[in-house]
Parts: structure tokens; C-alpha cells; sequence
């Protein structure tokens, strides 16, 4: 069992607008996810947007924020204005969108991250997307980090990660 959240971090550069790509593969009762425009926080912990996975498809394709909690659930169309408040439409069906997610196999998650716009695809699916204008909680760039989330033992693979910095 890992008792706390554990992160790899790249430490080489802070992107802002990019376009990152990678395999995953998740297996076990695991929840993981990749942590981007983030800051480092003590012992190896972070704090911003994280392009989330787990193995129960709960938090598959969903982007989540420490302190907001999910930010876009699968299937949904986020806009936040600079107050915070948030506006949701619906864009798909969360239940067909997971299908697109092979189980315990490779798959292709890619995170695109655009000045206020986030959009993320699984296997060319695209899951959601997010217009963010909150200042407290949209950093406009940070680190890119791993995760394997505590809780139970579990297995989280990571593989031809890539990113393309965008001008």
C-alpha cells in the first residue's frame, strides 16, 4: 500500500502552452494521473491541473485541481470566468466517452494546454475541456509530474512520454 501520493517530476522546464502526449497503461485498483502548470509542494508534492486516470473509470479523462476538486468531468464543456464561477455544458456521454479506454492495456492520453484552454483526448476520444480566467487557480505554466496515488497496491506504467512547447 502506498500511504501518500508519490510523483515523478520533470524538472528540465516549466511549459505554459503545449501539446504532451504519453502511453498509460493501469492496473489493480489504481488512481494515478499527470500533474501539468502545477507547483512542487513539500515532500515531493504538487498542486495544480492533473489530466486524471484510475482503473474504476470514476476520474478517467476527467481534469482535476487540488483545491477545486474535478474541474471537467468526462463529457463535459467547462468555462470558468475570472470570479470562479463555473459553467458547464454537456459535450458527451461519460459512460460511451470510457469506452473508448482499453482496460489494463496501452493507451493514448494527450493533454493540450492553450493560454485559458485545456482539452483532453484518450485514444483520439476527446474526454473534456476546460476555458479557465480564475487567476488563483490557472497557473499559465509549471511543472509536469507523475502520480501513483496512495491507497492500495496498484501498478501505473508511463512510456513515450512527448511534448511539443508551443509558441
Amino acid at each position: 500500500p502506498c500511504d501518500r501520493s508519490h510523483y515523478l517530476i520533470w524538472t528540465k522546464a516549466k511549459p505554459g502552452d503545449f501539446d504532451l502526449r504519453f502511453e498509460f497503461r493501469i492496473t489493480g485498483e489504481a488512481n494515478s494521473g499527470v500533474q501539468f502548470r502545477s507547483e512542487r509542494r513539500g515532500d515531493f508534492d504538487t498542486w495544480g491541473y492533473q489530466a486524471d486516470m484510475d482503473s474504476a473509470g470514476v476520474h478517467m479523462g476527467c481534469l482535476y485541481q487540488h483545491k477545486r476538486g474535478p474541474v471537467a468531468k468526462r463529457g463535459q464543456k467547462v468555462h470558468f470566468d475570472k470570479q470562479g464561477k463555473k459553467t458547464i455544458q454537456e459535450m458527451g456521454d461519460p459512460v460511451k466517452l470510457l469506452k473508448a479506454v482499453k482496460a489494463g492495456q496501452w493507451n493514448e492520453y494527450r493533454v493540450l494546454a492553450k493560454g485559458p484552454k485545456i482539452f483532453l483526448w484518450i485514444n483520439d476520444v476527446k474526454m473534456c475541456e476546460v476555458e479557465d480566467y480564475q487567476k488563483e487557480f490557472a497557473l499559465p505554466k509549471g511543472i509536469i509530474a507523475l502520480q501513483m496515488h496512495k491507497g492500495p497496491p496498484m501498478k501505473v506504467q508511463f512510456r513515450n512520454l512527448r511534448i511539443k512547447v508551443l509558441k
